[in-house]
């Protein structure tokens, strides 16, 4: 998923939650408990947030271990396809530096990591 729409489900999801968790409590309990609305408000802007950071800060951990595996290995990108052929060679280098571009399903990062821990890929060399 590439962190275009990564982030534009987070944009649409915080006010959506937070409009529902603000006219929930007040449906529930009356508008009198209006500062336990705002507090709830804010937990979930709060909690939000938090959650957006530490899911992307493991998910570009997880990329640079695999990328670290790839390197010490000489593999690149068109390497690393032949691991994982449902994302294609631009997509696999977009995930690549320390502010990857793009991010392939965590299961297929662990699953890219872990071959690359089991045997070493060997790169093909073509005769010319």
């Amino acid at each position: 998923m590439s962190l275009k729409k990564w982030n534009t489900i987070f944009v649409i999801a915080v006010p959506v939650g937070a409009f529902a968790i603000f006219w929930l409590i007040r449906l529930l309990f009356g508008a009198h408990v209006r500062l336990v609305a705002w507090v709830a408000l804010f937990a979930w802007l709060i909690g939000s947030q938090w959650w957006q950071s530490r899911t992307l800060g493991v998910r570009t951990q997880a990329l640079k271990d695999m990328w670290g595996l790839a390197d010490q290995r000489q593999l690149t990108a068109e390497d690393l396809h032949q691991l994982a052929p449902q994302y294609s060679t631009a997509q696999l280098q977009q995930t690549a530096g320390q502010r990857p571009q793009f991010l392939p399903r965590p299961q297929v990062v662990a699953q890219i990591t872990a071959a690359l821990k089991q045997k070493p890929i060997t790169k093909k060399h073509h005769r010319k």
